[in-house]
């Protein structure tokens, strides 16, 4: 479930874009189903602790899929977006926009790709919105407000850089080195894919129906 070493077939990642929500939840939640699956294995030798035991199991393998696997990683020429069992793989040179909202999507033509690991908490996406809707108001209106308005911003850049904001600018350079490089070279880019996450799937399913098998013992 970690990234592979570098090879021939799988480049050496350019940014590695870390999860802005869910780790900690999700670190204490496998804590707590290998705690609990320790403790049956040593002193629960019945049928309960074999539910308990399967339940930990499940449990810590829905915690990893929806709280600690998604995130985003930039490799030369593409960036992976991980989620919870599907993964899109998509060519940085046939990106069109970069958004950030409660979730991280780049947008190829009208097809969205997402990433629920790295995004806008929901206070920080209304704070987001209203700013741009108080932004919009104010267009054509007198040019002091205009530049107040932009002062303020550049105020607000120089003072912190949001991680979300880093991470839209970061994807941004590295779409625009890309397009460049197929431009130079007049080569076609790929076109984007969607990969399953066989093995977590499978553990999900497998875990999940021993657990209800476990009920009618």
């Amino acid at each position: 479930m970690t990234e592979a070493a570098a090879t021939p077939s799988r480049p050496r990642p350019v940014e590695r874009f870390k999860p802005t929500s869910g780790q900690m939840l999700g670190y204490a939640g496998l804590a707590c189903a290998v705690f609990a699956l320790g403790y049956v294995a040593w002193a629960v030798h019945s049928t309960t602790g074999l539910r308990i035991g399967l339940g930990a199991v499940f449990f810590g393998a829905v915690v990893w899929v929806t709280q600690v696997r998604p995130r985003a990683t930039a490799y030369p020429g593409h960036v992976v977006l991980k989620n919870a069992v599907r993964d899109a793989h998509v060519p940085l040179a046939v990106v069109d926009e970069v958004a950030m909202g409660q979730t991280l999507s780049l947008w190829v033509g009208e097809a969205r790709y997402t990433c629920i690991g790295i995004g806008n908490s929901m206070r920080q996406d209304i704070r987001t919105k209203r700013r741009a809707s108080l932004d919009a108001a104010d267009i054509g209106t007198s040019r002091y407000s205009e530049l107040v308005q932009k002062a303020n911003r550049a105020n607000l850049d120089e003072r912190a850089m949001s991680y979300q904001t880093f991470v839209v600018t970061r994807l941004e350079e590295l779409i625009d080195q890309a397009k460049r490089e197929h431009a130079r070279q007049q080569t076609d880019p790929a076109s984007p894919r969607l990969v399953t996450a066989w093995p977590e799937v499978t553990v999900l399913i497998v875990s999940g129906l021993a657990f209800l098998g476990s009920l009618f013992l």
